[in-house]
């Protein structure tokens, strides 16, 4: 079987990542992408591309063979612009086989040695224990609770060892 890669988004992905995220959100109810099927190929370009001109929001790809397997973003809050808020999307049939942790160490470095942010968050799903096991095992601390899309969600945040 082919090795795993994880690759910087580009503009040129953006058919790729949306092809994704489209299957993916019928996978799984975790996927919280608002207007996902309303946006178009050139809107998707043109908002990786924006993306990669800060040092404070990025996406990267898990690729198996030439197709994406699996997506991590950060995104800035709006209302808290020294945080980052950590997304990850895994395909079903790639779950359990490492390529969350690959995505979320990979956003960690990304985050120590080059983001400008001062704090990494994420929201999860309450009964999602698989993942709220690997994000403990990767750093992340239980600092709160919230409601999404109408269900419990535990907020955490990235807390490496000192």
């Amino acid at each position: 079987m082919d090795a795993v890669t994880i690759k910087l988004a580009g503009p040129e992905d953006a058919a790729k990542v949306l092809a994704f995220l489209r299957q993916a959100a019928t996978e799984s109810n975790a996927v919280q992408v608002p207007h996902l099927l309303d946006v178009s190929l050139e809107q998707e370009a043109e908002n990786i591309k924006t993306i990669n001109q800060f040092d404070d929001c990025v996406v990267m790809l898990a690729i198996l063979g030439d197709e994406p397997v699996g997506i991590i973003t950060v995104m800035m809050l709006a209302d808290h612009p020294e945080v980052g808020e950590l997304g990850v999307v895994v395909e079903k049939k790639y779950w359990r086989n490492g390529i969350g942790q690959l995505l979320v160490d990979e956003a960690e470095y990304w985050f120590e040695n080059y983001s400008s942010l001062k704090k990494l968050v994420l929201s999860v799903f309450a009964d999602n224990s698989p993942a709220i096991a690997l994000y403990k095992k990767l750093h992340f601390k239980e600092t709160g609770t919230a409601v999404e899309d109408g269900r419990p969600a535990l907020v955490m945040e990235y807390q490496p060892e000192e």
